[in-house]
C-alpha cells in the first residue's frame, strides 16, 4: 500500500511539471501525418516553437490542456505500476528465488516482473490517456486538431460512454498496454541495474538516483518512441459508430504505414518533447518514490 501511494503522489506531482512538454511532444507526433517530409506545411519546428505558438494562439494556459485527465492518468498508472511492481517481485521472489548470490535480482526476471505490472497499469489506466491526448490536440494549428470537441474530462468521458460505449473508452488500451510494458522493462530494471552496481562508486545516494534515472530514461525515449507515435496517432483518428478505427488497425499497422508514408524520421518526431516530458518525469518519479521508500524504511527501522 506505501509502494502504490508513493508512486501515486510521485505520478501527480511529476505531471504538473512535465505537462507542457507532453503537450508538445503530442502535437509534434501528430502533425504532418502520412504526408512525406517536406510535402506539408510545419505548424511547429520543435519543443520551444510549439510552446511559444500555442501560447499566443491560444493562451498561456493552453501548454497544460490535458492537464487533469494528465493527473488522474499518472495517479492511476504510476500507483499501480510502483506498488504492483513492488508487491509482484516480493511475492515473486519467495516463489522462485529471484535474487543472485550477490543480493541482486535477476535481470530477466526484472524485466518480465517491470513488463507485466506496466502492461496492467497501462490498461486500467487507458482512457484517461487517450482523453488526455484528444484534449492536447484540440487546435486549429494542425490539419488534424479538433476532430474531437470535449469541454474536459468529464465531458469527455460522457461524450465517448454515449457514442462508443466501453470499447470507446478502451479504444488503443493494447497499445497502451505495449508501450508501457516495453517501456517498464526498461525503465525500472535499468534503474535498479544502474543503482546496483553504481553502488560501489557513487557513495551519495541522490547522485546515483539521479544518474540511475537519467540512463534509465534515454534507453526509455529511444526504444518506445515509435510506439508512442503510433500511440498519438491512434488515439487521435476517427473511429465509426461501431468503434472501429478508420485508418491504423493497431500498433504494428500504424508503425508500418507511419514508415512508408513519412520515413524513418517519422516514427521518431517529438523525440525531443518525449525526452524532455520522460527525463524530468521519469527522474522526479524515481526520486520521489525511493526518498519515500527511505523514509518509510527509516521509521520502521
Amino acid at each position: 500500500m506505501d509502494a502504490l501511494l508513493n508512486g501515486s503522489i510521485a505520478g501527480a506531482t511529476t505531471v504538473l511539471i512535465t505537462n507542457p512538454f507532453d503537450l508538445a511532444k503530442t502535437r509534434l507526433q501528430a502533425q504532418g501525418e502520412l504526408v512525406a517530409e517536406g510535402h506539408y506545411k510545419r505548424a511547429y519546428s520543435g519543443v520551444i516553437n510549439t510552446l511559444i505558438k500555442t501560447s499566443q494562439s491560444e493562451g498561456i494556459l493552453a501548454v497544460q490542456k490535458g492537464l487533469q485527465a494528465a493527473i488522474v492518468f499518472q495517479i492511476i498508472m504510476n500507483g499501480l505500476r510502483f506498488g504492483t511492481y513492488e508487491i509482484v517481485k516480493d511475492i515473486a521472489n519467495e516463489q522462485f528465488h529471484l535474487y543472485n548470490s550477490h543480493g541482486y535480482i535477476k535481470v530477466l526476471s526484472n524485466i518480465g516482473i517491470s513488463a507485466g505490472v506496466g502492461c496492467f497499469s497501462a490498461f486500467i489506466s487507458s482512457p484517461f490517456n487517450m482523453i488526455k491526448t484528444r484534449l492536447m490536440l484540440q487546435t486549429k494549428d494542425l490539419p488534424c486538431g479538433n476532430r474531437y470537441h470535449y469541454s474536459g474530462l468529464i465531458d469527455a468521458i460522457s461524450q465517448i460512454f454515449k457514442t462508443e460505449g466501453l470499447k470507446g473508452l478502451y479504444a488503443g488500451s493494447s497499445i497502451m498496454a505495449l508501450r508501457t510494458g516495453l517501456g517498464s522493462a526498461i525503465q525500472l530494471p535499468v534503474f535498479d541495474y544502474t543503482k546496483e552496481h553504481g553502488k560501489q562508486w557513487i557513495k551519495n545516494q541522490t547522485e546515483l538516483n539521479m544518474i540511475a534515472s537519467a540512463n534509465a530514461t534515454l534507453w526509455l525515449c529511444l526504444l518506445t518512441c515509435p510506439v508512442e507515435v503510433a500511440l498519438t496517432r491512434y488515439f487521435n483518428q476517427q473511429f465509426d459508430n461501431h468503434g472501429n478505427p478508420t485508418v491504423y488497425q493497431g500498433c504494428f499497422h500504424a508503425i508500418k504505414i507511419i514508415f512508408k508514408s513519412e520515413g524513418f524520421l517519422g516514427l521518431y518526431k517529438g523525440l525531443g518533447g518525449l525526452f524532455f516530458r520522460s527525463g524530468p518525469q521519469s527522474f522526479i518519479s524515481l526520486l520521489i518514490v525511493n526518498q519515500l521508500n527511505s523514509l518509510r524504511n527509516q521509521k520502521k527501522q
